[in-house]
C-alpha cells in the first residue's frame, strides 16, 4: 500500500484520492523511455502499459 494512506481501512477522501484519473498525470515507459500524459481525467482505474509491463508515474516537480 502507498506510504501517504493512513491504514488499510481507507477513508472517503482517500477512496476518492486514489479513484482520481487526474488531468496532467504522465507515465514513462521504464524500457523504451516513450510517455503519455492524461488529457482528460475522470473516476476510475488507469494502469498504462507498453512492451506488456506497466508504466511508471512520473513525480512533478515543485
Amino acid at each position: 500500500m502507498d506510504e501517504h494512506y493512513s491504514s488499510p481501512e481507507w477513508n472517503l477522501d482517500e477512496w476518492k484520492s486514489a479513484w482520481n484519473i487526474g488531468v496532467g498525470n504522465v507515465y514513462r515507459c521504464s524500457r523504451c523511455g516513450n510517455m503519455i500524459i492524461v488529457v482528460k481525467g475522470g473516476t476510475g482505474t488507469l494502469e498504462p502499459r507498453c512492451h506488456g509491463a506497466p508504466m511508471v508515474p512520473v513525480e512533478k516537480s515543485r
